[in-house]
């Protein structure tokens, strides 16, 4: 019986080895199922919510995210809206884009990104767009987030 349980006691331990490097091995496979098991989300503030519109042109392609008011509770008066270009290598030197925010068939922006320099210039042809928050260089794509206000329709 002694020997019986020094062999199931080994065998536990040589198992429990294997689920430990397991776990780190797949850390990054494992922790996104459990995120995607509860049904979690990274908020819009960070990740620039659902896209809404993907454009393609030419070697790349313009994506157009919904505008973002969320809050705690119900949503706030000002928000933004992000719009991506990727992939980073098939980028012009300088890209003018044409922004239609709700599928209006209204020009809500335009804007002009410099993919050198990062240098964006923003044109507003809608009261709620108010102006040009920043311009990021991602891995795979340039963004920027256009500020916007929620206005009376």
């Amino acid at each position: 019986m002694g020997r019986f349980k020094s062999v199931l006691g080994y065998t536990w331990a040589v198992l429990t080895i294997f689920v430990v490097l397991a776990t780190f091995v797949g850390n990054d496979y494992f922790s996104g199922k459990f995120a995607s098991a509860t049904g979690l989300t990274v908020s819009p503030w960070f990740s620039g919510g659902e896209v809404l519109q993907i454009s393609r042109h030419d070697g790349y392609r313009t994506l157009v995210h919904r505008p973002v008011f969320d809050a705690l509770i119900g949503e706030q008066g000002e928000g933004f809206i992000q719009v991506n270009w990727e992939p980073v290598d098939r980028l012009p030197s300088v890209i003018e884009e044409d922004i239609d925010i709700g599928r209006d068939r209204r020009l809500h922006f335009s804007i002009r990104l410099d993919t050198r320099t990062g240098a964006a210039l923003l044109t507003s042809r809608s009261a709620s767009v108010v102006g040009l928050e920043r311009t990021y260089r991602l891995k795979k794509s340039w963004a920027a987030r256009v500020l916007l206000k929620k206005t009376a329709n």
